[in-house]
C-alpha cells in the first residue's frame, strides 16, 4: 500500500516542479508595463517660464519649489520640486487640496497629482482661486509626510 502512494507522490512532486515555473514565467510576461501613475507626469514644456519660487513653502522640511508657467497657456501651471537634502521618505505621492490636512489623514478634497520625484514637473489641478496645498503623502507609513501653503499662482 505504502509502495503505490510513493509513486503517486513523486510523480506530483515532479509534475509540480515543472508546471510551477512555467506559471510563473506566463504571469510575468501577461503583465502589462506601463499602467501605473509614474509614466503620467508631464514633461516641462520648453517654452515654460519661472512665474514664483521659494525655498520656504514646506513646514517641516527643506523643499526648493518652482512654479513654471507657459505664455500659450498661462492657466497650465506646473510645480518642479528640490528637497535639500534629498528625501529617503519610500513611496511619497503628491496631493493637491483646498484644505489643509489634520494630523495624517487626507482632506476628503484632495485630488492625486502624481508619485513624487525630485526635479519632475507635475500639472498642477487649480481651481478658479488658484490656491491651496500640496501635500506629499507617504503610501508606506498612511502619514502626511509635509505641507506646503500655496497662495495666488500666478
Amino acid at each position: 500500500m505504502i509502495q503505490p502512494l510513493r509513486t503517486v507522490h513523486r510523480r506530483e512532486f515532479v509534475t509540480l516542479a515543472l508546471l510551477l515555473p512555467a506559471i510563473l514565467l506566463a504571469g510575468i510576461r501577461a503583465r502589462h508595463p506601463g499602467t501605473g501613475l509614474a509614466g503620467r507626469a508631464p514633461e516641462l514644456p520648453p517654452t515654460a517660464h519661472v512665474v514664483r519660487e521659494s525655498n520656504r513653502l514646506w513646514m517641516q522640511h527643506s523643499i526648493a519649489t518652482k512654479f513654471y508657467s507657459r505664455s500659450d497657456s498661462p492657466k497650465d501651471v506646473y510645480v518642479v520640486l528640490r528637497p535639500m537634502p534629498p528625501v529617503n521618505e519610500p513611496d511619497l505621492l503628491l496631493y493637491w487640496s483646498s484644505h489643509t490636512p489634520q494630523g495624517n489623514s487626507l482632506p476628503s478634497d484632495s485630488m492625486l497629482v502624481a508619485p513624487y520625484k525630485a526635479d519632475e514637473a507635475f500639472a498642477l489641478p487649480l481651481d478658479r482661486e488658484r490656491a491651496g496645498n500640496l501635500i506629499l503623502f507617504s503610501l508606506a507609513h498612511q502619514t502626511v509626510f509635509d505641507v506646503a501653503k500655496v497662495e495666488n499662482v500666478p
